[in-house]
């Protein structure tokens, strides 16, 4: 791994540092200890990309011993540790409630006929049914209600900014 690879890795879990903030301090907490943890980024090195994820290692963590205290502890389980959370981060995944994937049919739903209903069954049933609920970013052009969860209603906006979708 090159210093262009760490430097990648600790810039996603910055990133995740946002996202995680308003529901999870502590989360956010640690995974801003990672982005600059020599231990926990070489850890992350070893993996395969899709593995490397702020929320699988978070989860690995909890599910291994508890989330763990502060960065310190973190360090320590990843040195002491390490091989077990490696494999526990390669065998196991994540189920996550992502209505951010609804950004991919947003650009579809204006140009169907209308009435439209989504139905979605899992774990994010009940999120992904309501794409017009969530802000989305389209090469730098916001969709959508300004706040996360203030659904606003109404077919989504669409083409933002003179953006247009492409429908095959």
């Amino acid at each position: 791994m090159t210093d262009e690879d760490l430097d990648r890795i600790a810039r996603r879990y910055r990133e995740f540092v946002t996202e995680a903030a308003p529901t999870s301090p502590r989360y956010a907490e640690l995974a801003a200890h990672v982005a600059g943890s020599e231990p926990v980024l070489r850890l992350l090195t070893g993996l395969p990309g899709p593995k490397r994820q702020p929320n699988r290692l978070l989860a690995a963590l909890q599910l291994l011993a508890g989330v763990p205290a502060d960065g310190d502890a973190l360090d320590r389980r990843v040195v002491e540790d390490g091989d077990r959370l490696r494999r526990t981060m390669l065998a196991r995944a994540t189920q996550t409630d992502e209505p951010a994937r609804c950004g991919a049919l947003l650009p579809v739903l204006p140009q169907l006929d209308e009435p439209l209903a989504l139905v979605e069954v899992g774990a994010s049933a009940g999120l992904c049914p309501y794409p017009d609920r969530y802000a989305y970013e389209y090469d730098g052009v916001r969709v959508g209600p300004q706040s996360r969860a203030a659904p606003h209603g109404g077919r989504p906006e669409w083409p933002p900014g003179g953006l247009a979708p492409s429908v095959a």
